[in-house]
């Protein structure tokens, strides 16, 4: 059971891996459109659709940004159909992703079908066998035939009507949530945390998704709550390797100049070496630490303008910056201070090395003097 669930994770992360540069590159685009448009006064490119001039080029470059935004949902079951089952089950995987776009099954609906096309592509592979001329037939014509025509009855027929309506009411209950200051600053510790729980890891990829996925449909701002709690625990041991040096081995101090880069282009993963010196002090104090930082740089009125750029950079995309800003920094001298009070990340096996070859060298010298 365990190596299925490992198995099913693997091809999950595998699938969202190949995502990862399609969100943030589109992300990136729209961001660059929507500040030329700023730089006139427009807030809204879809006006200058039919016009000509300046404008009517960035409008035409924000349609770049969100085609590539896009293809979240078929790049996502794809390659989770990939993983599983290599190139056969690719054909299957891209016509599932894309139903799920068109049935509004959205994110969920691509694993789904990812995950199917990829099963059903390797049950093809070693239970349909034909022998002499016929044998070339079954990868091109009754593979790709019994695939995605099966994966498209899947999701047309049978889930893309529930999905659709469990997305369209999960999007609703979110953009409800982000209506009140109260409900947004609960959403933000909620997805925060989940982003620092395992730096990475399915829970952290799921909050991602979930924040990322809604840009499709014009929601931002899960998207920045999500952002700033990713810079948070890399930035903090970061930080936590120059406030208090003496507590930290060799190779992690060196660890600590890659965590802080990591921190402001916003790579969670970044906080890794450091958590796995003591994962049950430091998890917990991950998850307040990202919780916390999310939270404040939206109760302190960090909006949503345009689809959110990661990073600490980012705060040029969201609208009072300086609290974004400020949300992160406050996560991250949580972790910075509560690290180098919970944990000594000193290598006791190299720390007890060095004591024994001193008093090696000690007696040596003893012997010497003696002579």
């Amino acid at each position: 059971m365990k190596n299925k669930v490992h198995e099913f994770k693997n091809h999950l992360m595998s699938g969202i891996s190949y995502v990862l540069p399609v969100i943030i590159s589109g992300s990136l685009v729209v961001a660059v459109a929507k500040i030329v448009g700023f730089l006139f006064g427009e807030t809204d490119l879809n006006a200058f659709a039919d016009s000509s001039g300046i404008l009517y080029y960035a409008y035409l470059f924000e349609q770049v940004g969100w085609t590539a935004i896009g293809l979240l949902n078929i790049v996502l079951g794809a390659y989770i159909a990939h993983s599983i089952s290599g190139k056969p089950g690719l054909a299957a995987g891209l016509v599932g992703g894309a139903l799920a776009s068109s049935t509004n099954a959205g994110f969920l609906g691509a694993v789904l079908a990812g995950f199917f096309a990829g099963w059903l592509t390797n049950w093809v592979k070693n239970n349909i066998k034909l022998e002499g001329s016929f044998a070339s037939a079954v990868p091109l014509i009754i593979l790709p035939l019994i695939t995605v025509g099966a994966t498209g009855i899947l999701m047309a027929l049978i889930l893309g009507q529930p999905l659709g309506w469990l997305n369209t009411s999960l999007l609703e209950w979110i953009t409800d949530m982000t209506q009140g200051s109260t409900n947004n600053v609960v959403l933000a510790a909620i997805l925060g945390g989940m982003i620092a729980f395992d730096m990475g890891g399915p829970v952290n990829k799921a909050a991602w998704m979930a924040g990322n996925a809604l840009l499709i449909s014009g929601v931002y701002l899960p998207a920045i709550m999500v952002n700033a709690a990713i810079c948070v625990p890399p930035l903090g041991y970061g930080l936590a390797t120059l406030i208090k040096k003496n507590n930290f081995s060799n190779e992690l101090k060196e660890s600590g100049k890659g965590s802080l880069i990591m921190g402001i282009i916003g790579i969670t993963e970044g906080a890794i070496p450091f958590t796995l010196k003591s994962p049950l002090k430091l998890i917990p104090l991950n998850v307040v630490a990202g919780a916390a930082g999310s939270a404040t740089a939206i109760l302190l009125g960090a909006h949503d303008v345009m689809p959110p750029v990661g990073g600490v950079y980012g705060f040029f995309s969201v609208g009072s910056g300086w609290a974004y800003v400020i949300g992160i920094l406050v996560g991250a001298f949580i972790i910075a201070f509560g690290a180098n009070t919970l944990v000594n990340f000193n290598d006791e096996k190299q720390t007890a090395s060095q004591a024994e070859t001193v008093a090696t060298e000690d007696d040596i010298e003893l012997d010497f003097d003696t002579l």
